[in-house]
Parts: structure tokens; sequence; C-alpha cells
């Protein structure tokens, strides 16, 4: 897969092509960025990109399934958010260290969402807002069955989808934390799901459709 950088400052493009000279990215130009980088990842500078050019530009990214994610100088939670929201599939720090940013990487060629604790609660959080925990603990019974999960599996998942942390699906269930990780890593893998929130969205679309 193709890697695209994009930025306009010549600090933070001599950091980037340092980090990531193994994996040879591609500089990209102002003009080129609606149209995508065609099967590979684009990392996009938003201290680069004009105020009033952002939201139409990923909103085209999100329209064409281009995968992207967005770092910034100054991180805040709810932009994290709101810039998934519009179609990125990572958010992070401009300065994230080279080990990290390696990781965002992987993650997000592997298909998962990479963003902070915090602004992956907060998301999940409103993906659930207003949906009472016997819907979705119906909702999730039938991604479960498709995906011929065990009974602890979707006691695990049921718990899951309300946005509760690992410590709290332990304690309700009375299992340590490591087996809990064991139990996602197999939801995540019968399911297909790469990640918390996309067993959320799965679990979303099996209410529309019933």
């Amino acid at each position: 897969m193709r890697l695209g950088i994009y930025t306009t400052h010549d600090n933070v493009l001599e950091r980037w092509q340092r980090l990531l000279h193994e994996l040879s990215p591609q500089l990209l130009k102002s003009g080129e960025l609606e149209q995508g980088l065609s099967d590979g990842l684009m990392l996009l500078h938003l201290d680069s990109l004009e105020l009033q050019r952002r939201k139409a530009l990923f909103q085209k990214l999100q329209a064409g399934g281009q995968l992207y994610a967005v770092l910034t100088d100054r991180p805040h939670d709810d932009d994290g958010i709101r810039m998934l929201a519009l179609g990125a599939r990572g958010y992070a720090s401009t300065f994230i260290t080279g080990s990290l940013l390696l990781q965002l990487i992987e993650t997000l060629w592997r298909g998962d969402i990479w963003a902070s604790p915090v602004v992956m609660q907060k998301l999940l959080r409103r993906l659930l807002n207003g949906q009472p925990a016997q819907l979705l603990a119906a909702q999730s019974a039938r991604v479960g069955l498709a995906a011929s999960l065990s009974e602890r599996e979707q006691q695990v998942m049921d718990i899951l989808v309300t946005g509760a942390a690992n410590k709290v699906i332990a304690r309700q269930l009375n299992i340590t934390e490591r087996t809990v990780k064991a139990h996602i890593s197999a939801i995540l893998r019968k399911t297909g799901a790469g990640d918390r929130v996309s067993l959320i969205l799965m679990a979303n679309e099996q209410q529309r459709l019933h």
C-alpha cells in the first residue's frame, strides 16, 4: 500500500520523511488531495489545511473511500471526534513519537481506528446516546449469532457494545481483564470487526435492518 503525506511546514515534512523513510512516503501537493491516493493511506497535517477547505475535503475523501489520518499540532478530544465522524481513521499529534507513528500506520492498514482512549470512549458514548441497554444487547446478540460466538463471548460483547471499558466488563462478569482482552480478540476475529467502534456500528446496522 502506498503512503502519502501532506504538509506545508518544513519542520514537519523533514520529521515525517526522516521517521518514515523506509516506507518511501510520497509527498502530496495541495491540488492532489481531493482526488485521494488510490489504494493508499494519506497522512494529513491539519494545520497545513485552510479552515474553509477542511470539511469539504474530508467529506470528499470519505465519499471516495479514501483511507486517511489527521495529525495536528494541537490535538483536542472534541476535534478528534469530529475528524473521525468526517471519515478519518486516525487522529493524533503531529509530533507523535516515531514508534507510535509507525503503529498508527500499521493500525490503519490493518483496518482499525487510531485515536486516544479518551477520544474513543467519547465517540462510543455519542454512538450509543439514547439507546437502552436492552436494545443494544438484542442487537449484539444478532451479530454474535451470525458470528457463532460462545456464550461467554456473547456476554462480553453485550457489555462491550455499551461502551464499557475492559475493567468494567471484568468486574461485571467476575473475570480478569486479561481474560476480557482474550475474549474481545476472539469476538473481533469472529465478527470481522476491526475494533470496538466497528462492533457498535455493526450492532446499529442490525437495528436499522430489523
